[in-house]
């Protein structure tokens, strides 16, 4: 008998990873609780100070509240809100679900967890993207089979469709990303119409041999978040029969900067919502009834809402630059850093090549150095399943004004500099 709890335990609950990002976040909260100087470059979170939540929102909070709209809504979500997110996908992504096809949940995980439990078997092939946020988590959440299929710098580490077909027929579910989290970058058309094209012959196949088809659920919850001459796209967008095998997922937690307000949401073919909406209703993981009347009132005006992303990606690229020239700079000078362009969301890939400089072998001991020397707080790309020891970080500039970013890269420069 063991004194820790693994007793207790099932074997499911016994190999539950803790996020490896979260752990690192606690790192960061320690040091600053001591007055020390970092910049919190960690989780994908928004700092209220500078990234403010749409005034109507927060204004038809208040008034739900003040009104006890307080009892229980729907499992799947406020008919008036399902109406409007309904109208909002056709807006914006051409993506024609009626809102049966709707489905509100408490942020994004819980309609994610709801895709995974909707078509995995213990055993069935989960596919996705290394790097990526959290998918080899969920894989052992649903007792599947890990397929990872590996991004590199070349292919701006998005998983290719020559990478998906050499795995697909061991595919059950195939989860995308795009803009990708921990590396900002994005699906063209024709990177996605080519992937799209792999699903489809794939499940023409299956379809003649009586076989369950592969499921595309496409992650695009930083999707209004994109650089300038960027254009995110929508697997239906450029493949409009992959409708009937795709689940979008999206939610207010990151478009809206609204991260802790909760609530997400799926739009999926209506013929196969009724045992997500059972689902969500077990698990009780709907919003609040307040925060989904003030979604609904804030979806009504879409060109309120592309005001507010056209002004959100100016905080953003506003950081950014700053970021993208000081690396420049250091490279210039010789220093070993490098990054990939991101095409959206909050998130830059840097590489910090400091093994010889430092005379170490691993992204944790870099990671460290960086946080004790330079005030610099990153995450390795090992927390989004890229095991190798390559150098690779993410940065994320949600919870960081532009003088944070200033001051940090005049850190970093000086530690490295001092080597």
């Amino acid at each position: 008998m063991t004194s820790d709890g693994e007793w207790y335990l099932s074997d499911l609950a016994n190999g539950i990873e803790r996020s490896r990002i979260l752990s690192i976040a606690a790192d960061v909260r320690k040091m600053k609780a001591e007055g020390k100087e970092v910049a919190a470059f960690t989780v994908g979170d928004f700092s209220p100070e500078q990234f403010e939540v749409p005034p109507i929102f927060i204004e038809e909070l208040s008034d739900a509240v003040l009104a006890n709209q307080t009892n229980y809504p729907p499992a799947a979500g406020l008919p008036e809100l399902r109406n409007k997110l309904s109208d909002w996908m056709k807006h914006r992504y051409d993506l024609d679900v009626s809102s049966d096809g709707i489905i509100v949940g408490s942020g994004a995980r819980p309609v994610l967890f709801s895709s995974f439990k909707l078509f995995l078997e213990p055993g069935d092939g989960l596919a996705h993207g290394v790097p990526a946020w959290n998918n080899h988590y969920y894989v052992h959440l649903n007792s599947a089979v890990d397929i990872p299929i590996r991004g590199t710098p070349e292919s701006r580490f998005l998983p290719t469709a020559e990478g998906i077909k050499e795995r697909i027929s061991e595919t059950r579910v195939l989860i995308l990303n795009s803009p990708l989290n921990p590396t900002g970058t994005c699906y063209t058309r024709n990177e996605l119409a080519a992937i799209c094209d792999v699903v489809l012959e794939e499940n023409s196949k299956r379809k003649v041999a009586g076989v369950k088809p592969v499921m595309l659920v496409y992650d695009q919850v930083y999707s209004t978040m994109t650089a300038k001459g960027v254009s995110h796209v929508h697997p239906v967008q450029v493949r409009p029969e992959i409708f009937e095998f795709t689940i979008t997922l999206d939610a207010i937690s990151k478009s809206l900067t609204a991260t802790g307000l909760r609530l997400g949401w799926m739009a999926i073919p209506p013929v196969l919502a009724p045992p997500v909406i059972a689902l969500i209703g077990h698990m009780g993981s709907w919003p609040a009834r307040p925060i989904q009347f003030a979604a609904a009132k804030t979806y009504s005006n879409p060109q309120t809402l592309e005001k507010y992303f056209s002004d959100l990606d100016m905080k953003i690229s506003e950081r950014m630059e700053v970021l993208f020239s000081r690396l420049d700079a250091m490279k210039a000078e010789g220093l070993p850093v490098n990054y990939i362009p991101p095409e959206g969301g909050i998130y830059l890939s840097t590489q910090f090549n400091l093994f010889e400089l430092l005379d170490v072998k691993t992204n944790e001991e870099i990671r460290k150095w960086l946080l004790d020397e330079a005030g610099v707080a990153v995450v390795p790309f090992q927390a989004f399943g890229l095991e190798e020891d390559t150098g690779w970080f993410r940065i994320s500039i949600g919870a960081v004004s532009v003088q944070e970013i200033v001051e940090a890269m005049n850190r970093l420069e000086e530690a490295i500099n001092q080597i």
